[in-house]
């Protein structure tokens, strides 16, 4: 087990703090049905109605979830940051921490093509912002150099399936918004699939 340094012990206790905040304004997001009246049938039918809200939450969790899980390998093999890298994570953070927005917006409205564009281009964005903090770190070898080379090649293509998908999806989503949404679920279901990174660091 490597000795964290200072910087680095920041970095993922303030990134940590990040992604629980967004998760948690994900739950918050989640509106509780109204009704007129109180009457258990009309309950059970605007509970039913409020299922399409999970679709967009479900998604948006499981895509901070893998965003985090791949986070956290990085840094565990990471053992100096730059400047270069504390701003670019600090992006990636931006946009983390903005999700929840067109996340309610999807839940709210539903897969009309504004809302499903802008849940598609804040998608691209992230993918965008965390494959260049990667890109970044393993080409500067800024850890452990043979298990970075090792991994950056398999993480950069893996990677290379969200930021061609996710631009195209966010095109499809003006003219079908529910393929759209489709295809991000999709995505966010091949992403929570164990990488090569995440088993040999839970095995290490």
């Amino acid at each position: 087990m490597k000795n964290m340094g200072m910087n680095e012990a920041r970095v993922e206790s303030f990134s940590d703090g990040v992604f629980a905040f967004a998760i948690t304004l994900l739950v918050l997001g989640i509106q509780v049905p109204e009704l007129k009246s109180v009457d258990d049938r009309q309950l059970r039918e605007r509970l039913l109605q409020a299922l399409q809200q999970l679709l967009p939450y479900v998604t948006s969790f499981a895509t901070i979830g893998i965003i985090w899980l791949n986070h956290r390998a990085m840094f565990d093999e990471v053992e100096s940051v730059d400047h270069p890298v504390l701003v670019l994570n600090l992006l990636l953070l931006f946009v983390i921490s903005f999700i929840p927005f067109p996340t309610a917006v999807l839940s709210r409205y539903g897969a009309l093509p504004s809302s499903a564009f802008l849940y598609g281009s804040v998608l691209t964005m992230l993918a965008v912002t965390f494959s260049l903090l990667h890109f970044y770190v393993a080409k500067k070898g800024l850890g452990r150099r043979e298990i970075l080379n090792d991994r950056s090649g398999w993480n950069w293509r893996r990677n290379l399936v969200g930021l061609a998908t996710y631009p195209g999806a966010t095109v499809i989503s003006l003219h079908h918004p529910q393929v759209a949404v489709t295809i991000y679920f999709l995505l966010a279901g091949f992403y929570l699939l164990p990488t090569r990174s995440l088993r040999t660091s839970s095995e290490s």
